[in-house]
């Protein structure tokens, strides 16, 4: 590097400065560079989290559960297709079947099973899409029930 330059008669001369001194004011995010501290923002663990993240076994599905509500679910779907091919909806066949899967759907088993695939008002990790809508349609049938 060049640095300011004095008039010797009528010629300036620059005078170099060492290498050396330039490295040394270098600096950036974290320390010197020439001391190989610092880099990338938050290293060494200044944005660390302090306390202890807990596994909470409730946030994934089981497998179980998804079976047992498929076939909830597809006791329900045929029943509502009967309900469906009945030429009158006021018949008793009809208004039976319509309490049936009122009692399907309200019943305890069947709550605590969407109550289990839920976390914080919507689906639990692990569920494939098809899955997570089975979940929002099961809630939405035990809501209107």
């Amino acid at each position: 590097m060049l640095a300011r330059g004095r008039i010797v008669g009528r010629a300036l001369v620059a005078v170099r400065r060492s290498s050396s001194d330039t490295i040394g004011s270098i600096t950036y995010s974290g320390g010197q560079a020439t001391e190989g501290q610092g880099g990338f923002y938050g290293s060494g663990g200044a944005r660390k989290k302090k306390e202890s993240v807990e596994w909470n076994s409730k946030a994934v599905a089981q497998l179980e559960d998804i079976k047992s509500l498929q076939a909830v679910m597809a006791q329900v779907a045929e029943l509502e297709e009967a309900i469906a091919q009945t030429k009158d909806p006021l018949a008793e066949a009809s208004i039976e079947k319509k309490q049936t899967i009122k009692r399907l759907m309200t019943s305890p088993q069947t709550v605590a099973l969407i109550e289990s695939l839920e976390m914080g008002g919507q689906p639990v990790w692990g569920l494939s899409q098809s899955e997570r809508s089975l979940v929002k349609e099961a809630r939405l049938k035990l809501i209107n029930c």
